[in-house]
């Protein structure tokens, strides 16, 4: 179904492809659980059988029944949402020399040329608790018109299948907007336009003969004017859209008013 659509799309030989893994079963988080409380109900029917046999009276060892419920309900809890769950479907995306594509499985299958795409925007977030640190991906792809195309960690291999298409997108997507500038278009990049003029946001710009860089660090996109000790500007890299691109035709506008 992929390649015949890609054919018909003239999109080209395929270059990377991912589908999601609908969740299994949580048995790392409930097997524990699950331990701890056939551990505490063994324990509690001892001491109940014990209180009984010796002072006739069982609900002394209540407390402790009560606790060990606890684990065992989490335990059924968390099975019946999942067999009972709306599982969601499989899902394969792919990206093609010309262009990238979706497949639902039982549903259809959308293909999008290159120029058919408005935006592709990277999502890389790092999460610390003070001990340990985890960084979850996310990658968004905006037709022109149609329904966004969303990838996470749920798709085995999401982070160099993003990189490969993010690529490939930028290469095509250049020479399209430099077009645009050479027209006399300001092209917007989510919170920051250009033109041939400057970079700015709204009514705070600047020449491009102003611009020293501009730099991705630490999670930042930084705009530097010459003379300054501190960014111009600062926005967040992740989230930005057509990131790649921003920075590609920044640095050209840049170095043609150098020269």
């Amino acid at each position: 179904m992929l390649r015949v659509t890609a054919q018909e799309h003239g999109l080209g030989a395929r270059r990377g492809l991912v589908r999601n893994e609908p969740g299994d079963f949580p048995w790392s988080a409930v097997l524990p659980v699950g331990a701890l409380g056939a551990f505490l109900g063994w324990l509690a029917l001892s001491y109940a059988i014990e209180d009984q046999r010796e002072q006739g009276a069982w609900y002394h060892s209540l407390p402790l029944l009560v606790l060990a419920a606890l684990p065992v309900g989490f335990v059924g809890y968390v099975l019946f949402s999942w067999l009972f769950r709306a599982r969601p479907p499989q899902v394969w995306v792919a990206w093609y020399e010309h262009g990238a594509l979706r497949h639902v499985d039982g549903g259809e299958t959308r293909a999008y040329a290159w120029d058919e795409i408005a935006s592709v925007t990277r999502q890389d977030v790092k999460v610390t608790n003070g001990v340990t640190s985890a960084t979850t991906h996310r990658l968004t792809i905006r037709p022109e018109h149609g329904a966004e195309i969303v990838l996470g960690d749920e798709f085995d291999g999401m982070v160099p299948f993003a990189e490969g298409l993010g690529n490939a997108f930028s290469r095509a997507r250049v020479p399209r907007d430099a077009a645009r500038l050479d027209a006399g278009e300001r092209i917007g990049f989510g919170l920051v336009d250009i033109d041939v003029s400057g970079v700015g946001q709204g009514d705070r710009r600047i020449g491009w003969r102003e611009v020293e860089r501009i730099d991705v660090r630490l999670g930042r996109v930084e705009i530097r004017r010459r003379g300054d000790r501190k960014p111009w500007m600062t926005l967040p890299a992740p989230g930005f859209p057509n990131l790649s691109v921003f920075l590609t035709l920044a640095d050209a506008l840049r170095r043609h008013h150098e020269s």
